[in-house]
């Protein structure tokens, strides 16, 4: 199990960290995909902020899982990225799916392996 997460981790961290890093050294095109896919990126772009933001926190997430710092923490922050890009590519952009769903796999995987640091947040009454 030890080494299958090691591997996992690694794998996850280093997509995330090449693609945010991609994104901010210009190294992937910028093509928008057609239909309501371009829109969908259309419309995110134009807010100005949030692909820069998004990226950076793939770039940070993908680091931390890399050098396995606070690994817990930054799953936690990651997997509504992962979840995102899986449905984008489930709903709006079927190609990509091949790559979208293992990382959620994984993520999951990652999940069920750190279970034991995750206890305190299913609280359902926290007594302060």
């Amino acid at each position: 199990m030890k080494i299958a997460v090691l591997i996992t981790r690694t794998l996850l961290g280093l997509i995330f960290f090449g693609f945010g890093l991609a994104y901010f050294l210009k190294l992937l095109p910028s093509t928008v995909p057609p239909g309501p896919a371009g829109e969908f990126d259309k419309g995110l772009f134009a807010t100005g902020y949030f692909f820069g933001f998004l990226k950076g926190v793939e770039t940070l997430c993908g680091l931390f899982l890399i050098l396995n710092k606070y690994t817990p923490l930054f799953l936690v922050m990651i997997f509504p990225v992962t979840v995102n890009i899986f449905l984008f590519h489930a709903f709006l952009e079927p190609s990509g799916l091949t790559m979208a769903a293992p990382m959620l796999i994984i993520n999951l995987f990652l999940g069920y392996a750190y279970r034991k640091y995750y206890a305190g947040l299913f609280t359902a009454s926290p007594v302060v």
